[in-house]
């Protein structure tokens, strides 16, 4: 672990969030925590993706990028298919499809997660109790903090096998 402490706060906070019992929530909580971070979710992808966009126009119109990407070059030399020109395309209007279908996605995606920790974490505490548990919830905590603290290593053991072998590479 590169960073203990960030570590332990991580696994700490974890398992701490982990001893609320979603299902005492009221159903106005349990809605929000499945659709206000989706909705943010899919306004940020929405954004990063005209952001994306917008810089795409301006490197095309500064004429400093590449604007036919490899394959379609070879497909238009062959004269196998025909590839619009710069800048051709549809107006305003087609340009927010494509940010607004990202969004939706990227929305939809995260809040179906969400809804489904939610199914889990009342299937994982209904399984406890029937193995006779008397305290199911520490013991989600406890596994939820334990696996923030080994992820944390897994990944740090990878990030340095990389180093490792980008450092032998060159």
């Amino acid at each position: 672990m590169k960073n203990l402490p960030l570590s332990l706060a991580l696994a700490a906070s974890s398992g701490l969030f982990t001893l609320q019992r979603p299902a005492d929530w009221s159903p106005r909580t349990r809605r929000s925590f499945v659709l206000v971070p989706g909705a943010a979710l899919g306004i940020l992808g929405a954004l990063a993706v005209r952001a994306g966009a917008q810089r795409g126009r301006e490197t095309a119109g500064s004429g400093t990028g590449d604007l036919v990407p490899p394959a379609a070059a070879g497909a238009q030399d062959a004269g196998d298919a025909a590839v619009p020109a710069p800048g051709a395309g549809h107006g305003p209007r087609m340009r927010l499809v494509g940010p607004a279908v990202v969004a939706a996605m990227v929305g939809a995606t995260a809040s179906g997660v969400l809804a489904l920790t939610l199914v889990l974490d009342e299937r994982v505490e209904a399984w406890l109790v029937r193995r006779g548990v008397a305290r199911p919830r520490r013991v989600m905590a406890a596994a939820s903090a334990l696996s923030s603290l080994l992820l944390d290593q897994a990944m740090d053991a990878k990030d340095s096998r990389g180093r490792r072998d980008s450092a032998a590479g060159q």
